[in-house]
Formats: C-alpha cells, structure tokens, sequence
C-alpha cells in the first residue's frame, strides 16, 4: 500500500508516523513544499526573543532524521499542485529543479495546514513587514532585529501570536504598539477577562490601540508609519503582521474536495473526507466542538497532532475516531498565564444557551508558601441544567493545570456544583485546601436560583 501525504508539520508527520507504526511494509511519502518540517510553530515567538536559543530547538525533526528514525520518506521543497482524483495521483513540482511529475497513491492525506492573513493593505509590499507562520519567517525577523537594532515596532493583531510576539519584542527593549480591530484584545475571551491581560500589557509600557483597523503603510522602500482608519499615526522601524491565519484549502476544492461553513475541510470522525481513500488532518480541517456538536475550525497543534494520530490508524486500516474539541488552549502574556476552554459567555448566547457567570479570585497555593499570588478565575455555566459550558483563568501561576482540570470537567459533562466533589492534590507550595475551581462552582451554581 502507497500512502502520500501533502504536508508534513504537526498533522502530517503524525500521520506518517503513526500509518508507519501500523504497517511498517506502506510505502508512505510526504510532501512538504517548505525546506522544514515537524517544526513547532507554537514555539515561534520563543526563537524570536531567544528564550529557545538554537533553532534546532523548534524543529522536532528534520527530513533525514525523520527519515531515519520513522521510516517514512519526505520530500522537502516539493510543492503539490493537483489531485488527480480519478487517476489517483497528485501532480508534484519540485522547487529546486523546477520539475514536475505524477505520483500515484493508495491512500492520500491532505495536511495542507494554515496561512497567515496579509490583507490587501496600501502598502503591504513595503520592506520590514512581517508576517510569522513558520522557522523561515522567524528567522527574517530575528535578523531584522540583530542587523538593524529597531526601535519601535506595530504589532497588527491582539490574539495569541500577536501578543507573544509582543513579549517577544520587548525582550529586546523595543518598544510596542499592537493595533486591534476588535474592541478587546484576545477574543476567545470575554471581556472582562481580556481586559486584564491589557492592563497587564499597558503597565508593561505597550501602547494598545483597541477598536481600530489599519488603512495604510507608508514607506519609501521600507514600513515607517501604520496610518489607522481613526487616522492615527503610528511611526515605527517595522511591523509584525498577527492579524490570524486561513486554512489552506485551495488544493482540496480544486480536487472537489467539500468544506463547511467555518472555511476549513469537512471530515468525519475517522478524518475522510467526502471523496474515498482521501483523508485530511490539521489546521486545514475543521473540528466538532464537544459542546454544541456543531462544525468550529480551532487551528491549535495540539488539535493538528491528534487529528494526524487518528488519520493514520485510519489510513491503515485500524479504526480510530476524533470525538471533538472544547477549543482549550493557553499562552503566556509576560508574567500572565492566560488559559480558556468551552464556551465564552458571549459564544454560548450566540448558540441560544441561557447562561450565568460568575469571576472570583482565588490563591495559586497557601497564602503562608511564597510566591502567593490570585489568580482570576470565570465560569460559565448554563442555567437550567447547571452544566459547566466554559471557563476563562488569567493569573501568574497555577492556571494551566486549572485550566485542564476545568477542560475535563467539560468534557465530562460535570455539573458547576458538582467540582466541589473533585478530589484535587493539595500540599501549600501547590494549592489550597478548597481549590478556586470548587469556589467558582460554589458561586455560580448559586446565581442559578
């Protein structure tokens, strides 16, 4: 059995190996049209600022290693141009040599992966303007800054990357002004608990301009102004584009290959798509979330990894399913930790849930152990039933593992009173007796009356 595979960052790779693991006698090949693969993209903005000191400390593998040591082969630097579907082929060009062939296939995984946004802006094709998706991209923004020392940077965007680009920058002592079109930064969350973390940004010197769009950049050859559609005038050495990303889908449409509403590839649990033996995994396919049972696209690694997992056992035969997602994510916002999970209150009205919240204050571990900090935590739950639909922590310590304890909550379907029944590790340089998770649903179940 010949299984190809059109990408080979997180779901792909997975894949291959997992496919590889099954049947050691497939022939499986990737494809991937960048010179890296199975690289981490989520450690990006940690390579920026130099808190990931080698390069090699991102890239999991390289082809040869992978290689070597998974036994599936990769082409870098080949780009897939066509699925040929009744021929069951793909149609490859390698970049190097400019030539193109036709590989047939058994099987075909499509991992094609995310995009950045880089909007039709006046001046968009001005020197110094950044955009961050993978290690090639990095490392122009860290020999921007090594060769030209800047001093003033505009983030675009006030989501995840944008903001740990924004941490990444002021490692370097450069000063920052993030541009955000939403009224709030960080959107996943509700605003009253964004609104934290842009407190927390603003005592930290950056300038943030909510509410706002850009316009234009202005420039000889290089950006040195971003002119906002308020008309503010921002004067800066370069700009860092983290508007958000867009499933690469182009290939699979071409194919007939069916999408949702979200924008991203349609599969079912076992990751096929509507045209047989062709499969697709990552941040070019939607997921179903646990909680509405309906289509979202979350681009998130930890998703694209378990999404490649799942395609591989299918590839081979050996039935698996992805189930869903609650959307759980984290990152790290300076001294913050900013973690979220299910539903915000904002998502679950949308949907038609009525809903009570409640936000508390709760120590990391006991006020007597230094280090002693309150950390926020939000919980949303719906009112009838009592279910715990989401939940949002912003804090300087203890929030991811509260973060995943409320992310198996969900998952579980537990009830807000019933966290109070949890049996949490407790010692005073790690919690407290009665854990902020309990008193957060203590609280909120009683608004429900």
């Amino acid at each position: 059995m010949k299984i190809v595979v059109i990408g080979g960052v997180a779901a792909g790779t997975s894949a291959a190996a997992r496919a590889k693991r099954i049947n050691p006698e497939a022939e499986i090949v990737i494809f991937e049209r960048d010179s890296d693969i199975s690289y981490s993209g989520c450690g990006l903005p940690y390579y920026i600022s130099n808190i990931v000191e080698a390069r090699d400390g991102v890239i999991i593998y390289t082809p040869e290693r992978f290689e070597a040591k998974k036994g599936a082969e990769v082409k870098a630097q080949h780009s897939v141009e066509d699925i040929l579907v009744d021929r069951k082929e793909i149609v490859v060009r390698d970049i190097l040599r400019n030539e193109v062939k036709r590989v047939s296939y058994d099987k075909l995984l499509i991992a094609t992966g995310a995009s950045p946004i880089v909007p039709e802006i006046k001046g968009i094709d001005l020197d110094n303007i950044f955009p961050l998706r993978n290690v090639h991209n990095a490392d122009r923004i860290i020999d921007y800054i090594q060769l030209n020392q800047p001093k003033k940077a505009v983030v675009i965007g006030g989501g995840y990357i944008g903001l740990e680009l924004t941490e990444s920058l002021l490692e370097y002592g450069i000063e920052v002004s993030v541009v955000e079109k939403a009224h709030q930064l960080l959107t996943n969350l509700d605003a009253d608990m964004a609104e934290i973390v842009a407190e927390h940004l603003e005592a930290k010197g950056v300038e943030l301009i909510l509410g706002d769009g850009v316009v234009e950049f202005q420039g000889d050859k290089s950006v040195k102004r971003v002119i906002t559609e308020s008309g503010q005038e921002l004067d800066c050495d370069f700009v860092i584009l983290a508007i958000g990303v867009r499933p690469n889908t182009d290939l699979a449409k071409r194919a007939g290959i069916e999408c949702g509403n979200t924008g991203a590839i349609k599969v079912n649990s076992k990751m096929e798509t509507n045209i047989a033996d062709i499969y697709a995994a990552g941040d070019c396919v939607e997921s179903i979330n646990l909680i509405t049972g309906q289509p979202i696209w979350v681009p998130l690694g930890s998703t694209a990894n378990k999404h490649g997992r799942v395609a591989g056992s299918n590839l081979c035969g050996v039935e698996d399913q992805f189930k869903g997602i609650l959307g759980t994510a984290i990152t790290k916002v300076c001294d913050l930790a900013v973690g979220c999970t299910g539903l915000t209150v904002r998502e679950a009205e949308e949907k038609g849930y009525k809903v009570v919240s409640s936000v508390i204050k709760a120590g990391n571990h006991a006020g007597y152990y230094p280090g002693y900090t309150k950390i926020n935590i939000k919980l949303v739950v719906e009112q009838d039933s009592g279910r715990i639909l989401g939940g949002q922590i912003v804090g300087k310590d203890g929030v991811d593992k509260r973060v995943d304890v409320l992310a198996t909550a969900i998952h579980n379907e537990m009830k807000a009173a019933e966290l109070i029944d949890l049996d949490l590790s407790y010692a005073p340089p790690f919690s407290v007796p009665k854990d902020g998770l309990m008193i957060a649903g203590l609280v909120t179940d009683k608004k429900r009356n």
